[in-house]
């Protein structure tokens, strides 16, 4: 079996999940590529027996490189497994993991994939102070410092939201469901 683990980023977050995701898909046997969607021009996924496609989510969109990787192969998809995750503030609170849910996954699949996805992963994001991501940010990153302050939790500092248990455990799923199915 074979797996092909493409990610899109901008800071890194997703690039770090994607990362896990094929080290631990390689751990439980399976020949993994793992590629930054940047790089790829032409892509075969015939090859490939699961095809993963992770994105960060910044302004409420997946980046597009990404995308345009789903778009290309929508139809060679069609006739491999397809799991696709993002990492994203809205999966930071239960109160808001539906919404996250519902607009970077679940609309994401209808639009770019044929048939329902073998999974979706809903990740934790980072919430860096001391990075710049640019002017959206600083104008949205108010908000967000007196909202962490409001739970106690000093914004100075960096938050990882990842639960890294959760991305091993939606991986080996992955893995399970395609030896399942074999």
């Amino acid at each position: 079996m074979k797996a092909l683990v493409v990610y899109g980023s901008r800071y890194g977050t997703a690039a770090e999940i994607a990362q896990e995701v094929a080290r631990v898909i390689k751990d439980e046997g399976v020949e993994v590529d793992l590629e930054d969607a940047r790089g790829i021009k032409d892509c075969d996924v015939s090859p490939y027996d699961l095809v993963v496609v992770g994105s960060g989510i910044k302004i409420g969109k997946w980046t597009s490189k990404s995308l345009k990787f789903l778009k290309d192969n929508r139809s060679s998809l069609a006739n491999r497994k397809v799991a696709i995750f993002v990492s994203c503030g809205a999966a930071n609170e239960e109160s808001s993991r539906a919404e996250g849910q519902e607009k970077y996954l679940d609309e994401v699949a209808a639009k770019n994939l044929i048939n329902e996805p073998l999974s979706t992963g809903l990740f934790g994001s980072v919430y860096d102070p001391e990075a710049n991501h640019g002017l959206m940010f600083k104008m949205v990153n108010r908000s967000v410092r007196k909202n962490l302050q409001k739970q106690g939790i000093d914004p100075s500092k960096r938050l990882d939201y990842r639960d890294w248990g959760e991305i091993r455990s939606w991986a080996r799923g992955l893995v399970d469901k395609l030896k399942n199915d074999s």
